[in-house]
């Protein structure tokens, strides 16, 4: 095992491997840091085995023709900070190991004029982060827009609870608008600890509502536009019931 702390080139790999279209896909990453100590960003991302799919079997999976996606460009500085934090915590080895599926990520690693091909001891981790960063690239080069969530809690009395968080992963600010005048704030470090617990749990489209009900409920919006209402199902065992208990006490902390 190894510690790195700095780097002048970072490049973060990873493909999917044999999973069905079209959600197969592979990103390559490229962060190079300039003489002004900035960050530039090349992003190309790109889905597979698609030839054999129907516009509308695509459509149906919550994709489009247009996935495919490559941008440069510059990171805020805080990604910087938010790269050399990673690193500074991370273990890494010379070899890696593919997954039962043919998925792997790697990390191709340049600093002082040595390149190393590294991988991470949790990769886990650097998966997520290299999600965080294509979401911000995402804002940056205008293929979304911030991330944005919703709570609504409704109970039998009609004592009314909202909230609505919105995710800028370009610059790592989170809004929080909440039902009351005070304002209230949540850190980045917070928000991601949030945003984990959040997609703990699997939103099933045959779940999902078009429009917000008027039922007494907790209900939340990931972000697809739809509503699912948060609560457990008639086989749902007891540490999920728990962790969902949890998420609803959390959210409604915020309001």
């Amino acid at each position: 095992m190894m510690t790195i702390s700095t780097f002048d080139e970072l490049t973060l790999e990873y493909n999917t491997g044999i999973i069905p279209p079209p959600f197969c896909h592979k990103y390559k990453i490229i962060i190079t840091k300039s003489n002004q100590d900035k960050l530039q960003v090349d992003l190309t991302l790109e889905y597979f085995d698609r030839d054999e799919l129907t516009e509308d079997e695509i459509f149906d999976e919550g994709f489009s023709m247009e996935d495919d996606f490559e941008w440069k460009g510059n990171l805020p500085k805080v990604w910087g900070e938010e790269i050399t934090k990673r690193l500074n915590a991370t273990n890494w080895k010379k070899k890696g190991n593919r997954g039962k599926d043919g998925s792997f990520f790697k990390v191709k690693l340049q600093n002082g004029g040595t390149t190393e091909l590294l991988y991470p001891d949790i990769s886990k981790n650097w998966e997520i982060l290299a999600q965080e960063i294509i979401q911000a690239v995402f804002e940056l080069g205008k293929k979304e827009a911030p991330l944005q969530i919703k709570f609504h809690a409704l109970d039998k009395g009609s004592q009314l609870q909202n909230i609505e968080l919105t995710f800028y992963f370009a610059n790592q600010k989170i809004e929080l608008k909440p039902d009351k005048s005070i304002q209230k704030s949540i850190d980045w470090a917070e928000g991601q600890k949030l945003l984990k617990y959040i997609f703990n749990f699997d939103y099933f489209p045959e779940n999902a509502l078009d429009n917000l009900p008027k039922e007494a409920g907790n209900y939340i919006s990931p972000g697809d536009g739809f509503w699912y209402e948060l609560a457990p199902l008639a086989n749902t065992g007891k540490d999920t019931k728990e962790r969902l208990q949890k998420l609803v006490d959390t959210l409604k902390g915020l309001c």
